[in-house]
């Protein structure tokens, strides 16, 4: 027969190896799991290039859930095209500057720098994780066409 002390030390025993198998099958551990750094990084990079590329049918693929219901993609493409149309307008060029993600995983900011503007300008986009996969919270104004305000102030 065990002891009251053995048995404490067996159940504890038992605890730590149940939340190590956990953790050990959890969407932390996984390989190839879409919710890790590294898939952020590899989206929030695609975001970039659509950017770059001024693919706006591209990028709103990697807009948040709460920006696509703002504005559907051809809506958005055109939006996104009349802004960029705007003669005293840069080209707008990013490159990804840095991805922090909460210990969670589910939210985050990237941070890019703004090429072809002011040296050393940045601009930062919430990340968030949902449906399955990261997403950006950017061009909230072109997606619900305050852009415009922008305009008829100059």
């Amino acid at each position: 027969m065990m002891n009251k002390k053995g048995i404490g030390i067996l159940l504890l025993s038992l605890a730590l190896l149940l939340m190590a198998a956990g953790y050990a099958y959890s969407e932390y551990a996984v390989p190839g799991c879409r919710k890790s750094h590294d898939h952020a990084l590899a989206r929030a990079q695609a975001f970039v290039d659509a950017v770059n590329a001024n693919d706006p049918a591209q990028v709103y693929r990697y807009l948040s859930k709460d920006i696509r219901l703002l504005i559907d993609q051809e809506g958005f493409v055109g939006n996104f095209a009349k802004e960029r149309s705007y003669p005293y307008l840069t080209p707008l060029y990013l490159y990804v500057h840095s991805l922090d993600l909460v210990e969670n995983r589910m939210s985050g900011t990237l941070t890019c720098i703004v090429a072809a503007r002011l040296p050393g300008q940045t601009m930062s986009f919430p990340v968030v994780f949902e449906d399955g996969d990261y997403y950006i919270e950017a061009f909230r104004d072109i997606a619900d066409g305050s852009f415009l305000d922008k305009f008829s102030k100059l």
